[in-house]
């Protein structure tokens, strides 16, 4: 099957060619014949109607209407000939090299609409056109200190108020799981994410948290913390004094003349607490993230 249409292929290749050179043949004996005879000059006159261009490439005697015509290979040169160009280049390369041979022409045109500008728009007197020069305006300063008083009206308002009014406030931070610490200062700048920056600040903060208290231990809240702190406090006291009655005149401990209830209650001790502690510190200038607050308030007096 494949041989078969194989031949059959290159029987029809063949019958075309022939057939192709048998209408030159005969456009070659139609050429010649019209040339010596003198007849069908509309076929191979261009400008005609019956113009034949098969066989008008034929004929020796065809005649041009524009004989000293530039000829060009395809169209791209025929662009960059309309262009400007040799015909050869690419367009692209003719605009550049023509942009580059203007650079040093006078351009009257430009010269002339720039005449017309300048009458419309008078120079003032005083000023030449060189030393012109346009002033810039200068936008306003946009900032963190700036955009505080936008915020009047709402929430964040107070919080404006209180940098105002120099009025010290407490911050309520907080951790992952609950309540950190308390912060009590003065408020310098915030944002609208509740970003703070204070000054002068005295923190009550609580130690994370590790081991097996982290779970079992209660939700931290400001009555809690505070209690701590006082319980911390009371139990440091009463270590102090009793430190201070068990020593003698001459720095050696005294031993009670009875051995019943006294050595009971000095033996048993309050075992310190390792994790947990509550302590506070004063510090000049914080700063807060907006995502641990929980809550603003006034500090009372």
């Amino acid at each position: 099957m494949e041989e078969s249409e194989r031949k059959q292929g290159k029987q029809s290749a063949k019958e075309a060619s022939s057939a192709a050179k048998l209408s030159a043949r005969s456009a070659q004996e139609h050429a010649h014949a019209a040339d010596s005879t003198g007849n069908d000059g509309d076929e191979v006159d261009v400008c005609s109607e019956k113009f034949n261009p098969l066989l008008a490439l034929y004929s020796p005697t065809v005649k041009l209407p524009f004989p000293n015509v530039k000829r060009f290979n395809n169209v791209a040169e025929y662009e960059s000939a309309l262009k400007g160009g040799r015909g050869r280049a690419k367009p692209e390369n003719v605009e550049k090299r023509r942009r580059k041979a203007m650079k040093g022409v006078v351009d009257q045109e430009r010269i002339e609409r720039l005449k017309k500008l300048m009458v419309n728009n008078p120079v003032p007197e005083g000023e030449s056109s060189g030393t012109q020069r346009r002033r810039k305006t200068s936008k306003p300063v946009k900032n963190v200190l700036t955009r505080m008083p936008l915020c009047q009206g709402s929430p964040l308002g107070e919080l404006y108020r209180f940098v105002q009014e120099r009025i010290r406030v407490k911050v309520h931070i907080r951790t992952f799981k609950g309540l950190r610490g308390v912060c009590s200062g003065f408020i310098v700048a915030f944002d609208r994410f509740w970003n703070m920056a204070m000054v002068d600040v005295d923190e009550t903060y609580r130690e994370p948290l590790l081991g097996q208290a982290f779970y079992h231990e209660k939700a931290l809240t400001v009555t809690r913390l505070f209690e701590k702190l006082k319980l911390q406090e009371s139990t440091a006291t009463e270590e102090v004094v009793k430190t201070g009655q068990g020593k003698g005149k001459d720095g050696e401990a005294q031993t009670p003349a009875s051995g019943g209830s006294n050595t009971t209650d000095s033996v048993l001790k309050k075992v310190p607490q390792k994790y947990g502690k509550v302590h506070t510190r004063h510090i000049n200038q914080l700063f807060i993230r907006g995502e641990n607050v929980v809550l603003v308030s006034p500090q009372t007096l």
